[in-house]
Parts: C-alpha cells; structure tokens; sequence
C-alpha cells in the first residue's frame, strides 16, 4: 500500500544549481550584479560542474587612487600539487602593490620634507648660537681680567710716591736699625711728615708703627730690668730673715725692703706709659690691617712687618703666625728673627725656644751687623738662660757698634753679679 500521494501543485520542477538565486526566481541573476559580469568561483577539480563556469570579473576603483581595491584574474586551471587550495586559483588574488615614500600624498610628503629641513635647520641655529655665547664670554673675561690687572694702577693714580718722599722712607728705615732712641725718635719724626703729607702711603705708615713698637720694646725691657733687680731684693730680705745672724738683721731687711719700694715706685710709671703706648698703637695697627686685595710686595712686607712685631712685643696668641707669613716675604729672615726673639721673652717661653732663638739672632748678627737690636735681644735672651757672661758680651759688642745705646748702657751696669732669672 503506498503513501499518500502529494499533490502536484506543491511539486516544483528540478533546477539546476546554476540558476539558484536568493529570491528563489529563476529570473533573477544568480547572487552576483548582472549576468556575465563576476565569475564563480571554481573549486580545484570541479570544473566540469554547471555553475563552475567563469566570467570576466569587473574591477572597482575609488576616485583619486590609483590602486583598486582588489585586481581578479580569469580563473586558471588547478595546480596539480598536494597542497593546493580546495577552492581553486580564483582567490590567488595578488596584494595591491604597496607605494614607496615617494609616491606619498602631497600633504604627507610636504611634512616629512618639512621635518628634515628642520631638525638641520635647528641643529645649525643651536651651534651657531652657542659659539656666539662662548665669543661674548670670552669677550667679558678678557676686559675682567684687564681690569682686574689694571686695577692697582687705577686705584693708586693720585698715591704713586715721589722719588724724594721714597727716599725719606728708606732714610728713617735705615736708622731705625741702629736702635738708639735719638735716632730712633728722628725716624719717627721724619716718618710722621711723611704719613701727614701722603695719606696713603702704607709703607710710611706702616714703618712708623715699627718705630712706635720698638719704643714698646724698649719699656717692656726696662721694666723687665727693674723686675730682676726687684727679685733679687726679695730674696736678699728672705735670706736675712731667715738667718737673723747679727743684731742689725732686722734694720738690713728694712733697708732692703725700702729698696723694693723704690723700684716699684720705678716701674710703676714704666706700666702707665706702656698702657697709653698700646693705646695709640692699637688704632694704627688696626688701620694697616685693612689693606686692599692688591698692592706692592713692599707695602705687604711692610704692613706684616709692623703687625708681626707689635703682636710679638704684646705676647698676642697671632705672633708666631704673623711672624711665619713675614718670613715667608723676606729674603734673608731678618725682623721676623727679631719678632721670634721679641715673642719669646714676653710670653714666658720654655728654655729650649729660648736656645732655638738664641742660636737664630747670633746667625743674624752674623749676616748683618747692622740689626743692632739682634744685639740687645740676644743679651736679654742671656739673662733668662743664667748667662750673663754671654750678655755682658753682647752688650759690649752692642756699644763698641753704637756707643748712643743708651738701653745697652743700663742693662751693662746692672747686670746681676749673682745667678737670677728675669
């Protein structure tokens, strides 16, 4: 028994594949635009089906490019090898050329030139500015240092000392070494006309104040003097006290007690007129330590001269150091022996610095006799040490050089007989 027939109507008659199109209507161009106008693709070894038939495939360009999308070729026959494509040669499409940087657009091509040019173009402007900043500073250090140079000169113009005024300088540094106090108190004269008639002389100022300090010397010596005889008295009043060996020792240790009172009665104007000597010498001091960055070797070695001994002759704790930067200017070491030698006796040195110093004025001496003090130093230097022999000696060499040292003279006659220490 069959099945129940279908009806007729709903029968469709068979189609070939080649017709089938989306709206199911055979009048319609099968899936592509007209007729003819796109091939199908033909799979590898299909090529005897109906619809693998090919057409001629038409290209789509866009306006102003001249690459097409895409670029078909007429299908060709399926390559034999194992490993070709099931879908055949038609989609073997070639890529569309790619297009060298010179077939850039306009636009693009003018920024990529623009970059070059400017990145040379900046490279050439950043060098040539930095030379002309390195020109203008050389510039600008050359006229630093011509007027660093030229300084001096401009600053001292209206202060270049006349032949005569230098001559009168060199005329009271000379006599100051003989070290008496006449010629000592002309040179001061003679230094203070200078100082008065040329402000800024420094060397004039500065050698006055080496006078000034010398006469400071000088007192602190006598006072010096007046303290050994003072010890000794004292211990004279001891020994009688102690020993009370005759009837009159009381009246003996009176005596000498009186004797004691004398000389402090002596020395006690010698520390008034050291006080106001030191007064006045401080303010001229202070006045050559402002110096200017830049002057003459001669007015520095002048200026260290005078600070280096007053610092020496008041026991200022700067001494040794001003003493050292003066003998570093000074060829052979002269007035930084002495300030050395000066420094020692009145900051209560040991009796090694004592000999170190003494042995340095005796090669002084040697050198250039005409540094009398070296003489008067030696011999007070003698004392400290228990020589007086060899100061006695000094002293004598001392007046034989200049007969008008009237300190040589006092220190010579009262020389301790017995052994005493300053």
């Amino acid at each position: 028994m069959s099945g129940p027939s279908e009806p007729s109507a709903l029968r469709a008659a068979p189609r070939s594949f080649e017709n089938i199109s989306p709206s199911g209507d055979p009048s319609d161009p099968p899936w592509s635009a007209a007729g003819g106008s796109r091939p199908k693709l033909v799979p590898d070894g299909h090529s005897d089906v109906p619809w693998a038939a090919s057409a001629p495939t038409a290209t789509v360009s866009l306006s102003d490019d001249d690459a097409p999308f895409a670029r078909t070729e007429p299908s060709k026959p399926a390559a034999a090898s194992s490993g070709a494509s099931l879908l055949g040669g038609g989609l073997d499409r070639p890529l569309p050329p790619r297009k060298p940087s010179g077939d850039l657009p306009p636009e693009l091509l003018g920024a990529s030139s623009r970059t070059g040019s400017l990145t040379i173009e900046d490279g050439a402007r950043r060098s040539s500015a930095v030379s002309q900043v390195l020109l203008v500073l050389a510039v600008l250090a050359g006229i630093a240092l011509a007027g660093y140079l030229a300084y001096p000169a401009f600053r001292d113009r209206n202060a270049a000392m006349p032949v005569e005024a230098v001559s009168k300088k060199e005329a009271a540094v000379m006599s100051l070494r003989r070290d008496d106090a006449p010629t000592r108190e002309q040179a001061i004269q003679s230094l203070k006309d200078l100082a008065t008639a040329h402000p800024k002389y420094a060397e004039a100022q500065a050698e006055l104040a080496v006078a000034y300090t010398l006469q400071l010397a000088d007192l602190h010596a006598e006072l010096d003097l007046l303290r050994i005889q003072a010890t000794q008295l004292k211990r004279q009043v001891e020994e009688v006290t102690a020993a009370k060996s005759s009837p009159e020792w009381m009246a003996q240790a009176r005596a000498l007690r009186s004797d004691m009172g004398e000389l402090e009665g002596q020395m006690r104007p010698l520390r008034t007129d050291i006080a106001e000597r030191r007064k006045a010498l401080d303010t001229l001091i202070e006045a050559l330590r402002v110096a200017p960055d830049v002057e003459p070797a001669a007015t520095v070695a002048a200026r260290l001269k005078a600070q280096a001994l007053y610092a020496a002759v008041t026991g200022a704790s700067d001494a040794l150091g001003l003493a050292e930067r003066l003998r570093q200017v000074e060829i052979p070491p002269s007035w930084s022996v002495l300030a050395r030698a000066e420094f020692a006796l009145n900051s209560g040195s040991p009796a090694t610095t004592l000999k170190t110093i003494s042995d340095e004025l005796g090669t002084l001496r040697g050198q250039d006799v005409t540094y009398r003090r070296a003489y008067v130093l030696g011999a007070r230097l003698a004392l400290r040490q228990n020589d007086p022999d060899t100061a006695r000696t000094l002293l004598n060499e001392l007046l034989a050089l200049n007969p008008n040292h009237e300190l040589a003279k006092r220190l010579l006659a009262q020389l301790p007989t017995s052994e005493a220490s300053p």
